[in-house]
């Protein structure tokens, strides 16, 4: 098996004085392995001619592939196309029918259309243009001397379609299949040490783990496509094992999961925030048609929106306080009345940096999932900082949710026999 090297080039200056996080080299290099190209370089680049010129010109020395990101835009520091011609000695050259519909969206959407717009539509001469859906700079392949060039633009949401269209396109012989094994519950090193003669189990097959407080542990097998029957077998025992561990494989998010349960059984559900402040609902309305399963939410960050939306009692949270399972489940149980769901998430922490006691300390966050026949609380001491605190608690929210929906389906299939 030879993998292909590749280079990664993320352009602007915004990059280099980290006023924004470069993401779009992470997304290009978990999906360039798998094409079958090794990133062997991710560099950041200033918007600065000459630096981006001999960069490129290295570049080209080195790899079979090149990406850039950003630098596409119609300004004057958008130097990227211009760089790759010099770097590759090609010319570049007005697309007229680009130029025309460029000007045409300006006008439609800005009520203007500065001559700068044009800008966008030069092209390297010999490169195949990529539309771009979303935005206005489109992107530009250039196949030269075995050389493979993708010049892309760097929002995400504007490089991710345009990459994803081409993949077939550059994908190799030798391109890698992989399964990704998603859980929750289980350290990463107690699931490494417990299952290891599954995991380990095909020694041709390469074997990584990621933990993050975001997304929980992940298994990922990985192997030329020859092996995809091998992978998918270590990939179904190991699913077997971990039962309800895992809440999701490859591409799917937790959110996804829970979902398509909702969506396939014809349910809906609903949510009562407070620490999270919101954070469970956005992750959810990502997903395209959820109106179908997502009735909506109460953000009750406040004790008085508690009891006067969520109809806690008062007594609920004297005694025990806001952030306890007898006051979520109080939360749940009416947020689900109040929208009309079958199920409900709630969740009320203590996020931190101030807030908490010695007996509720900062990281202590309580959950309730309610049904028209169960309520579940349950408690978790997370560590981290705020954001980390937030993020981690949206994620066992929606594990939650996951679990008490599987019970539920259970328990009506029970009633049934």
């Amino acid at each position: 098996m030879y993998l292909r090297n590749a280079i990664i080039f993320s352009i602007g200056n915004e990059l280099v004085e980290g006023l924004i996080i470069d993401t779009n080299s992470k997304y290009l290099s978990e999906k360039l392995k798998v094409l079958g190209y090794y990133v062997v370089r991710i560099e950041t680049l200033p918007d600065k001619l000459d630096i981006l010129v001999e960069r490129f010109k290295a570049g080209l020395l080195e790899a079979d592939l090149i990406i850039t990101t950003g630098g596409l835009g119609p300004t004057e520091d958008d130097l990227t196309r211009e760089a790759m011609a010099q770097a590759l000695g090609c010319k570049l050259v007005i697309d007229e029918k680009i130029a025309q519909e460029l000007v045409e969206r300006a006008l439609k959407y800005y009520g203007k259309a500065p001559e700068s717009v044009k800008k966008q539509a030069m092209v390297i001469e010999g490169a195949s243009v990529l539309d771009n859906p979303v935005g206005t700079a489109p992107g530009q392949m250039l196949q030269l001397n075995g050389k493979i060039v993708i010049i892309l633009p760097g929002p995400p949401a504007e490089m991710i379609p345009i990459f994803e269209s081409i993949t077939q396109t550059i994908k190799t012989d030798d391109a890698l299949y992989t399964r990704r094994i998603k859980t929750l519950g289980i350290p990463e090193a107690v699931l490494m040490n417990e299952y290891k003669d599954i995991i380990y189990s095909n020694p041709n097959i390469t074997v990584a783990t990621m933990a993050s407080y975001e997304r929980g542990v992940e298994v990922r097998l990985t192997g030329s496509t020859e092996l995809k029957e091998e992978i998918d077998k270590v990939a179904s025992e190991l699913l077997n094992a971990l039962g309800e561990h895992v809440y999701a494989t490859d591409d799917d998010s937790i959110e996804d999961v829970v979902y398509k349960l909702l969506s396939e059984n014809s349910l809906t559900i609903s949510f009562a925030e407070s620490c999270t402040g919101g954070m469970i609902s956005s992750k959810f309305v990502d997903i395209p048609g959820v109106s179908k399963v997502y009735k909506g939410s109460v953000i009750a960050y406040s004790n008085e929106v508690k009891t006067s939306v969520l109809k806690v009692p008062e007594s609920i949270i004297n005694t025990y306080g806001a952030v306890s399972e007898e006051c979520v489940k109080s939360m749940a149980e009416n947020v689900r009345i109040l929208l009309n769901s079958d199920f409900s998430i709630a969740v009320s922490g203590i996020a931190g940096p101030s807030g908490g006691t010695e007996t509720k300390p900062v990281g202590t966050v309580c959950f309730a999932f309610s049904s028209d026949s169960f309520t579940r609380t349950i408690t978790h001491h997370l560590r981290g900082n705020r954001e980390m605190i937030r993020k981690r608690s949206t994620l066992l929210a929606f594990d939650i949710a996951r679990r008490g929906i599987l019970e539920w389906l259970r328990q009506r299939e029970v009633s049934k026999e």
